[in-house]
């Protein structure tokens, strides 16, 4: 990691470590791959999402008091929505002696619907790598990573994987559980909620970093759900090594601020795939697959997947089943545990390549129009 990447890593951290003397729970940032193939937006620092438990929100409680704060949102209170937009935008800029700022930019937009489709946009801006955006789909049970890159637009299927879970920072990402905040006023109306403010406050020193957080909270009560969230992270890092015994880090200030809404939207929302990854469902789809396939991986020329059975039944299985979806057998290969069979059908040729591993067997199936 060079010391740019260092600095802007540490900064989060920092950033992060205000929540320490208020008790939150949120751990180390990780940082994140630079590039789109990576699925992770550039140069935007990605802190552990905190694992504390929701909270009733109070209800006695007069306006001014100082109180727990209401909830983390989970999965489970979000889906009682119905249909629902989730929203978090993150700015700010790492200003480190010698160098030339880093700038942080970056939206998270991810729809949930109430039939289980979902779509979430991660989107990145910084003056050296232009606009970066990434989409992750789930419709009827099948996840599509969908990225965009300039003039690139590429598409991956992928079984078994989980693109959504933690993919969203949410505030509680940056400052943790809050333990108290000062309720501000009850009955406000925000995206279609009634809801009650809470405002918060926080400030920490710790060796080599100081920071301040401050921010306001709405929470609605029916369903028990942070409804939008605002707030801003300033603090101060240097002086240090980043290993034992290493050259100390140049002294640097880095700013945060963020904005996050929840919105329910329309229930006849759907949503729909890019037209790339559409035309690779179509390429693919008198492709037969066996049951009991693992791994699964489609790009718009290529399908993989492992399984338990054996190389040889599983040749046969393409031998019958490729005829069966209209493919002409045109060449078979065989040495030993490994096989390759090639197909033809209206121009266009498909290799089957299977390979005995100790525990799984590995296809992978190339596709040429």
């Amino acid at each position: 990691m060079n010391k740019s990447k260092t600095v802007l890593t540490l900064i989060s951290f920092a950033l992060v470590v205000v929540l320490t003397a208020c008790g939150g729970t949120a751990s180390a940032p990780a940082p994140t791959p630079t590039t789109a193939e990576s699925a992770n937006p550039t140069r935007t620092p990605r802190p552990t999402a905190a694992n504390a438990q929701p909270t009733a929100a109070p209800t006695t409680a007069s306006e001014g008091s100082i109180i727990r704060p209401p909830p983390t949102n989970n999965q489970s209170e979000l889906t009682t929505l119905g249909n629902v937009q989730v929203e978090m935008s993150i700015e700010g800029t790492i200003k480190t002696e010698g160098q030339a700022d880093e700038t942080i930019q970056i939206v998270m937009r991810e729809i949930r619907l109430q039939n289980g489709n979902r779509n979430l946009v991660i989107e990145s801006t910084t003056p050296d790598q232009g606009i970066e955006r990434i989409n992750y789909f789930l419709i009827d049970g099948e996840s599509f990573q969908y990225a965009e890159r300039d003039n690139d637009r590429t598409c991956i299927s992928v079984s078994g994987s989980d693109f959504f879970t933690g993919s969203i920072i949410t505030p509680e990402s940056l400052i943790g559980d809050l333990k108290e905040a000062t309720l501000a006023e009850r009955g406000v109306q925000v995206n279609g909620f009634t809801t009650d403010r809470y405002t918060f406050s926080l400030n920490e020193q710790n060796l080599g970093y100081q920071g301040q957080a401050n921010g306001e909270i709405w929470v609605a009560s029916n369903p028990n759900i942070v409804v939008r969230h605002i707030g801003t992270l300033n603090g101060s890092f240097g002086g240090i090594a980043v290993e034992e015994g290493g050259e100390l880090l140049p002294q640097s200030t880095g700013n945060l601020s963020w904005k996050y809404n929840v919105t329910q939207i329309a229930a006849n929302t759907t949503i729909t795939l890019p037209e790339v990854c559409a035309q690779q469902q179509a390429a693919g789809a008198d492709i037969p697959l066996p049951p009991n396939i693992s791994n699964t991986l489609r790009t718009s020329n290529l399908i993989s997947f492992e399984t338990s059975d054996t190389a040889a039944n599983i040749a046969q299985f393409y031998q019958t089943e490729m005829v069966a979806k209209g493919w002409q057998a045109s060449e078979t290969n065989q040495y030993g545990d490994t096989y390759q069979l090639t197909f033809t059908k209206d121009g266009r040729t498909a290799t089957v390549n299977i390979s005995a591993g100790d525990k799984q067997t590995m296809v992978i199936i190339l596709l040429d129009s």
